[in-house]
């Protein structure tokens, strides 16, 4: 927190537009800030295939009860997601443990071919993206929208 406050970044801008009218033509609503983070070379990997979203930095609660007993089980769930560039697309949520201490959740399935492939600059490391989370349609289906904050750095 104290790196994104020495940025200017925190707190966290708010939605751009673009994206809050994109959801909402989807007839998306409770969205939600889940996560602002930095970019970091394992996102990026395409031996990786995930944007991790570790439990310990998530700022809201956004999953309802079927869907952490989903996770809870080790099932994927497949999510709507709205990436950088404003295109709408499907990946898969997971929970992962990282060792005994922590867990992440996972943004997974054609998460390096579809998104880091086609987002350019917001898929560097150190890029600062924020994840926030929607609910879309009749079933209220979970969703997600990347959006970047700050630019990353070429290496």
């Amino acid at each position: 927190m104290k790196k994104f406050a020495e940025l200017g970044l925190e707190p966290p801008p708010h939605m751009p537009e673009v994206f809050r009218s994109c959801i909402q033509d989807m007839g998306g609503t409770e969205i939600k800030l889940v996560i602002q983070k930095f970019i970091k070379v394992t996102d990026l990997y395409p031996q990786q295939n995930r944007m991790s979203i570790p439990l310990k930095q998530v700022r809201c609660e956004f999953l309802n009860e079927v869907e952490k007993e989903k996770l809870s089980r080790r099932q994927a769930i497949q999510v709507v997601f709205v990436e950088p560039r404003v295109v709408v697309s499907e990946l898969n949520l997971n929970k992962w443990d990282v060792g005994k201490t922590s867990s992440s959740y996972v943004l997974n399935g054609p998460w390096h071919k579809n998104v880091v492939k086609n987002n350019g600059d917001s898929s560097k490391p150190t890029a600062v993206v924020q994840i926030w989370s929607f609910r879309v349609g009749t079933n209220m289906q979970l969703g997600f929208a990347l959006v970047k904050v700050r630019d990353g750095e070429q290496h």
